[in-house]
């Protein structure tokens, strides 16, 4: 078997819809970064707050639609390789937003100066990046498991 057909989950409008609903995070995160841009300056000091949070979601975005289409046509085995380097860049937002913009704002709530408010939103960012990595974890297991079962059955003819 030298090529992988498309899974019926991921094929027309609904691997479109899977692939916006997974977009919608990183869409946030890039807006917060644009925000925080014009809050705090150019400066590199918040490189984690501004430049981080919008390169990211671009590399982000161009690897998750890349991905989306390679998954989306008919492969070739030899692409195996570039969908998990692909793959690799939403989980690693992922766990950018959930480890940074989630966990150190709740620690800088609690520790650095106690405030409600970087608690919360420290929470929601765990949320939002947790949503990014699941949705993107349930889209490669859609595609993991038709190819297993296309090279299983194609093992048994």
């Amino acid at each position: 078997m030298d090529s992988f057909t498309v899974a019926p989950e991921l094929e027309g409008t609904k691997g479109d819809i899977i692939a916006a609903k997974i977009e919608v995070p990183i869409l946030v995160v890039m807006i917060y970064g644009i925000v925080e841009f014009f809050r705090l300056g150019w400066s590199q000091d918040y490189y984690f707050y501004t430049y981080a949070p919008v390169l990211g979601g671009i590399a982000a975005s161009a690897g998750l639609f890349t991905y989306v289409f390679l998954v989306s046509v008919e492969r070739k085995r030899r692409w195996k390789n570039l969908l998990v380097l692909l793959g690799f860049l939403p989980y690693l937002f992922a766990l950018y937003i959930m480890g940074f913009l989630g966990l150190y704002t709740i620690y800088e709530g609690v520790i650095g100066k106690f405030s409600i408010w970087l608690m919360i939103s420290g929470i929601f960012w765990v949320f939002l990046g947790f949503h990014l990595f699941y949705r993107f974890y349930l889209m490669t297991e859609i595609v993991r498991q038709h190819d297993k079962k296309a090279m299983m059955s194609n093992s048994t003819t």
